[in-house]
């Protein structure tokens, strides 16, 4: 029985014992970094209007962070009664980036390399530069490990506390009000690969030593593997297009209430709809022609509008009927070559014949039909 392979997804989920699940530093959270730890499934403004102002911290880790703007007025809200939070993610939403003044950039380095190799070749390692902080610990990360750094920074908002070997920061924080943001661009230090017996781990107690709570919520809510239903106006109001049309449609609802109140509307008489006289013309100018028995008359005139369609739908020329014309026909209809050539060489016979019978003008038209019908044009 050949072994499950291995999962490499970057779930970051508590429950995940994969390489880039968070199962391993989830338990031991509490009671190491916190006396108690929540597991938060809402959105950020719906967690802030819950909190009432006891000092939390929340922990956030996925491989990218997307907050409406509805979110990020949760975030700064939860930050202004004293709070903490910790994002941790290769990359955060263009909102957040704006609102902060950042800039981020990706290094994956490895591609087509066998396993072995990405588990054991070095890629990037990350050193503290804050004092009283396990000042100038080095860690060294293999290359299946993903790389992200902060391009720009708001640095009379932001103090660096780590960098990597190029010495571009990797971790920042500030503080916001009387709490304090951490943001960390290296969400992977987080998943069971670098936790469990792995030299690097005490990386991540260092960082998770800096957001040390009595009270802690990590965050299931924003995963990318975490599928949510939204709400119809949740839907609505996170999208300013959608929002500003919703708001369109009510005030028009209401200017149209108002006005329609004051007049009454007259009844719309009904206008029976004018009858269509064209078939009841063409049948009753077919039995004309059929009951004067000019079958010859009206088989010409069958003939005539099959050729027109003909010309019409296959671009030839009717009036030269030779092989190249059976082949367009053949090829454009679907339809047999020998059965195309038939079919206008009755055609022809039937326009040269001096008279006609009531059978032979049915013939004609059960030729026609039956071309038609098989024709893929």
């Amino acid at each position: 029985m050949q072994p499950k392979p291995i999962n490499w997804k970057r779930t970051y989920f508590k429950a995940d014992k994969i390489p880039f699940g968070c199962y391993a530093i989830f338990n031991l959270l509490q009671p190491n970094y916190a006396k108690s730890v929540e597991i938060n499934k809402q959105t950020l403004y719906n967690l802030n209007e819950q909190n009432q102002g006891t000092q939390q911290t929340l922990i956030l880790v996925n491989e990218t962070i997307n907050f409406s703007k509805l979110d990020i007025k949760g975030l700064f809200a939860f930050l202004e009664k004293g709070n903490t939070i910790l994002l941790s993610a290769n990359d955060f939403c263009k909102e957040l980036k704006d609102t902060l003044q950042l800039k981020t950039e990706s290094n994956f380095a490895f591609t087509s390399d066998n396993l072995d190799s990405l588990l054991k070749k070095s890629a990037f390692s990350i050193k503290y530069i804050q004092p009283k902080n396990n000042m100038l610990a080095s860690y060294t990360y293999p290359t299946i490990a993903s790389e992200s750094y902060f391009t720009k920074l708001d640095t009379a908002l932001f103090s660096v506390c780590a960098i990597n070997k190029k010495e571009k920061p990797v971790l920042i924080e500030a503080a916001i009000g009387k709490g304090k943001l951490i943001l960390s661009s290296t969400p992977d230090v987080f998943g069971n690969l670098f936790i469990v017996n792995h030299a690097n781990r005490f990386y991540a107690y260092t960082l998770l030593s800096k957001v040390k709570n009595n009270f802690l919520i990590w965050d299931e809510h924003y995963k990318t593997y975490n599928v949510q239903e939204k709400g119809l106006f949740q839907f609505i109001f996170n999208h300013d297009s959608l929002y500003m049309a919703y708001c369109i449609l009510i005030l028009g609802l209401l200017f149209f209430m108002v006005f329609e109140m004051k007049r009454k509307q007259r009844a719309i008489p009904i206008i029976k709809p004018l009858q269509n006289s064209t078939l009841e013309f063409v049948d009753v100018i077919s039995h004309v022609y059929f009951n004067s028995k000019n079958h010859k008359h009206i088989a010409e005139e069958s003939i005539h509008y099959f050729y027109f369609d003909a010309r019409r739908k296959y671009n030839v020329n009717t009036t030269q009927q030779d092989a190249e014309f059976y082949t367009t026909i053949h090829k454009l209809s679907g339809i047999a070559f020998d059965e195309v050539k038939q079919l206008f060489s009755y055609c022809e016979n039937i326009k040269q014949a001096p008279s006609l019978t009531q059978y032979d003008l049915l013939e004609l038209n059960d030729r026609i039909n039956n071309f038609k019908q098989k024709s893929i044009r």
